[in-house]
């Protein structure tokens, strides 16, 4: 009887090796699952907390079209890799300061409701020029970081393309230039969050503002084969 049991305790040697084998297939995912998503929660969290703060600063009066609060940004976004150009010689504003390095891009937002025809906007240039009316139109747009992830990752609210800006990121003419008035899909976001009487809310009226701040950050270093991060996209409205 002992004889027979050491014949099958050799015939079972190496066993433990495929059971290991088989179960560390399954276990290797899931542990790196378990880090991208782990990881990609912690970058949300901050990607949040820092959008969050940007705009908070912005509502009291920050100028985000100047470099000092540029790199305020960046330490605030410590982590999250925001870089762009350093301003040239006697530049005091850049409406837009990108490059195409770092992790990070920042929009920053100012945002009018432009009421009826009847409305003091519209009756400040005439019902017949108010193009803008019943509609929400950018009054300022700022943008500094890796202009490349604008592709990846766009703003909610569109870009103000065709409109005229200044160095601080002023658009003129808001009233009266449809490139001023949000995309479609931006229209749609800022109705559906201010132009509603859901929960007691009041819609916004006539020369209202929202100030908004939206940021986009890759994350390429959490892509463990087919686990891949889409990044950390937040944004905040005051």
């Amino acid at each position: 009887m002992t004889g027979a049991t050491e014949r099958r305790k050799k015939r079972q040697r190496g066993q433990e090796i495929l059971e290991f084998a088989l179960v560390i297939t399954f276990l290797v995912p899931m542990l790196l699952g378990t880090f991208v998503v782990g990881t990609s929660i912690i970058k949300n969290l901050q990607a949040n907390q820092v959008v969050r703060d940007l705009d908070n600063i912005y509502i009291h009066g920050g100028d985000f079209s100047t470099y000092p609060m540029q790199q305020l940004a960046q330490r605030l976004g410590q982590g999250l890799n925001i870089q762009f150009p350093t301003f040239g010689s006697g530049v005091n504003n850049a409406q837009a300061n990108t490059g195409t390095s770092g992790d990070g891009l920042i929009w920053v937002s100012q945002v009018m409701y432009v009421g009826t025809t009847t409305d003091p906007n519209c009756a400040a240039v005439g019902a017949s020029n108010c193009t803008n009316h019943d509609s929400f139109v950018f009054t300022q747009r700022i943008v500094f970081g890796n202009s490349s992830l604008n592709t990846t990752n766009p703003s909610s609210l569109g870009d103000p393309t065709g409109a005229t800006l200044t160095t601080a990121g002023i658009v003129q003419n808001y009233v009266t230039d449809s490139t001023a008035k949000l995309k479609a899909s931006g229209q749609t976001v800022m109705t559906n969050l201010w132009q509603t009487s859901s929960n007691g809310q009041t819609p916004l009226t006539d020369g209202q503002v929202v100030y908004v701040v939206e940021g986009y950050f890759q994350t390429p270093y959490l892509s463990l084969g087919a686990f891949t991060s889409k990044g950390a996209y937040a944004r905040s409205f005051f």
